[in-house]
């Protein structure tokens, strides 16, 4: 069919296709354990994982329309706003749909939402697809040109990459994701084994040693008898009383933890995952070499370092395939930002004043954004009347001045 000046290829896959996709992720019981859920065992990965994709899903994320000089206004009116903001498919809210596809996105390098439309290709769902029942295939099209397609299990045909968001991580050639997990493998394998041992140290109670029998050979089976006996009184008593016979006698081998480093190993551990993440260790909880300043700047690094590029890949997939070809550069969605500056009342009162005195907000545009009553003659703009151009001031301020010394610096008007 021709759309718009376009050719578009209508592909919708039927309402039986789409409602099997929740139970291919779930099937009652117990939730699957893939190879992607030990990794999230280790406390340094799986506090990574949910800040990054806390930090995309409580963002509220609001269409806009732009005028011919590229001022935006809320569009509230577009089918795909409250889809976005509010309800993305029926089953989830925008928080557990953005929080799901982020962690997807660290944890197996892509994120995938198949785009259902209406008959007028306005979007009506964004389906949550597991990253295990979607595959990348290549066709050839009528002019020998190679095209990419996604194939989702349980869909009769193939998926066009209009109607599939995918966002990528790290990614080499563009067309598929890698893994965090991935390139942090042998750190990974390091810090397992890392807990592991630190676990069967603190089972064991730091129990280990030579057990002799003086004035006797003993064979196979008593030995295996032995060890089975001394293996099972450690464990199941740790901290409990050995009773060992007349000729036997236990020397310890004793390893103090910090002499093996296990402490140091670990902590290295923290510091290391977290750079294949890139975030700071004290996000993830590390405290050691922490103050308040340091935590202030942590929190700025970690929103431009991070959570931007997140954003920035997620808001772009978006408006280049939900809304339609003919509203690209008239309509476009974004995450509102300052959402995050909510818990920091500082920041967010010195943000609304700087706006104030320079006239780009009203006082109740301030009063609304924090969630206060609207008050009356407050939809003027106030600026400060010391602010004006440079030409301006050297002439004009001088002799207004001496006219009347009442002039206040401060002085504020409304326009």
């Amino acid at each position: 069919m021709k759309l718009f000046g376009y050719n578009l290829e209508l592909r919708k896959a039927t309402k039986q296709e789409t409602s099997r996709i929740p139970a291919w992720s779930y099937s009652g019981g117990h939730a699957p354990l893939l190879s992607r859920s030990k990794p999230m065992l280790l406390s340094t990965v799986y506090r990574c994982v949910d800040l990054i994709s806390d930090s995309v899903a409580v963002l509220p994320l609001k269409t806009y329309k732009l005028d011919g000089e590229g001022f935006k206004t809320e569009f509230k009116q577009h089918p795909a706003y409250s889809l976005l903001d509010l309800e993305p498919n029926e089953d989830m809210t925008r928080f557990v749909f953005f929080k799901t596809l982020m962690a997807s996105v660290l944890l197996t390098g892509n994120g995938y939402a198949y785009i259902e439309r209406d008959n007028k290709l306005n979007v009506s769902q964004l389906l949550y697809i597991p990253t295990n029942h979607v595959s990348i295939v290549w066709i050839t099209d009528r002019n020998g040109i190679m095209r990419k397609r996604y194939q989702i299990t349980g869909f009769k045909e193939l998926v066009e990459p209009r109607d599939m968001l995918h966002v990528l991580n790290f990614s080499y050639d563009g067309i598929i994701g890698v893994s965090t997990l991935t390139h942090a493998r042998q750190t990974l394998g390091i810090a397992t084994s890392s807990e592991e041992h630190a676990a069967g140290f603190f089972t064991s109670g730091g129990m280990s040693g030579v057990l002799t029998v003086e004035g006797a050979r003993l064979d196979k089976a008593q030995k295996d008898q032995i060890y089975a006996t001394w293996e099972e009184r450690i464990i199941n008593h740790p901290n409990g009383i050995a009773v060992l016979e007349a000729n036997m006698k236990y020397q310890p081998i004793t390893i103090n933890p910090k002499d093996a480093q296990l402490l140091e190993s670990r902590q290295f551990n923290v510091v290391d995952l977290c750079r294949f993440f890139s975030v700071s260790p004290v996000k993830a909880f590390d405290l050691s070499k922490s103050s308040y300043s340091t935590v202030e700047a942590t929190q700025l690094q970690y929103l431009t370092d991070t959570a931007l590029a997140v954003i920035t890949k997620i808001e772009q997939e978006i408006n280049r395939k939900v809304f339609l070809p003919s509203e690209r550069g008239s309509i476009l969605a974004e995450f509102d930002t300052s959402a995050i500056l909510r818990t920091d009342k500082g920041a967010q009162a010195a943000y609304w004043k700087d706006l104030s005195v320079i006239g780009a907000a009203t006082p109740n545009e301030v009063r609304r954004e924090n969630n206060l009553p609207r008050i009356e003659n407050g939809d003027k703009a106030f600026v400060q009347v010391n602010v004006q151009t440079l030409d301006n001031a050297v002439k004009e301020i001088p002799a207004k001045n001496e006219n009347n010394p009442k002039v206040s610096d401060t002085s504020v008007v409304s326009v």
